[in-house]
């Protein structure tokens, strides 16, 4: 981001601050304070998105109803943070703002008891910011695509910012695993999906899959939570049931697990390097 762009903010109180864990904490600001400083979880969320998507920030600045905006690479203006009361779960599902994107830390273990409840990280997603990275229409996204040999089958995935040179070190990764243990290749043998511009099933909110950057293996042998209806979405069980050396080999380029959701999704992977800062 070109920090000349910055502007400062005059600001006396903003009252109760809606973002990250100091919530419900009274602050006072004085005047001529930077927006930088008005909350950790705003400053980070938008330096992780900097550093995970390189240039798709042009500015970030207050606007005339006090919301704190970023201008995207594409011209985009999408809403960083308001500070007018705590925001529900679902209404950062269904329209994060864009600090909201890292609201729930990415977990490098799973050694909990049960799992927390409504803890997605990665679930909230901002159509507008990934059409700026990706592409804004199927079309775009369509002409961004590379074909990739993963495990035996063809893949198109995205080119724009590294995500289909990182899937193809997952391959590589995967290919050396299934010499070692060939148990695992089941979890190989079918793919759940790749590219596809579509919504979320029952959201009007695209899925990670119409940008080309995401991938889900083998359906059968990875749960998803609205198959799974009067299920304990916190049990460990099937989490823990999941390879982890699969797991470990997409993370290290920097893909997410859908296993660490509380809204499970076993065979999903994600492109996020965001939480990998």
């Amino acid at each position: 981001m070109n920090r000349r762009n910055m502007i400062q903010l005059s600001v006396v109180s903003l009252g109760s601050v809606a973002l990250g864990q100091d919530a419900n904490k009274e602050e006072t600001l004085p005047e001529e304070k930077d927006w930088r400083s008005l909350h950790p979880r705003v400053d980070w969320g938008v330096m992780a998105l900097e550093h995970g998507y390189p240039g798709m920030i042009e500015k970030v600045e207050a606007d005339d109803q006090g919301r704190i905006v970023a201008t995207l690479a594409n011209g985009t203006n999408v809403t960083v943070a308001e500070f007018d009361g705590p925001r529900t779960f679902e209404q950062r599902i269904e329209s994060p703002f864009l600090s909201e994107l890292l609201s729930d830390p990415y977990p490098r273990t799973i050694s909990v008891p049960r799992w927390p409840v409504n803890f997605d990280p990665g679930r909230y997603r901002s159509d507008e910011f990934f059409k700026c990275v990706y592409g804004e229409t199927e079309a775009e996204v369509g002409a961004n695509l590379e074909k990739i040999d993963f495990c035996g089958h063809d893949v198109y995935f995205n080119k724009r910012n590294g995500a289909a040179e990182a899937l193809k070190r997952v391959a590589d990764s995967l290919v050396a695993l299934l010499e070692e243990t060939p148990s695992l290749q089941g979890h190989l043998d079918k793919l759940g999906g790749g590219f596809s511009w579509r919504p979320i099933s029952g959201t009007n909110r695209l899925s990670s899959h119409s940008f080309a950057a995401a991938i889900d293996l083998n359906p059968k042998l990875g749960g998803y939570w609205k198959w799974s209806k009067g299920a304990d979405l916190s049990d460990m069980t099937r989490r823990e049931a999941y390879p982890a050396e699969i797991v470990e080999a997409f993370e290290r380029e920097k893909f997410i697990w859908g296993g660490k959701w509380y809204h499970f999704d076993l065979m999903h992977f994600e492109y996020r390097p965001e939480f990998f800062v």
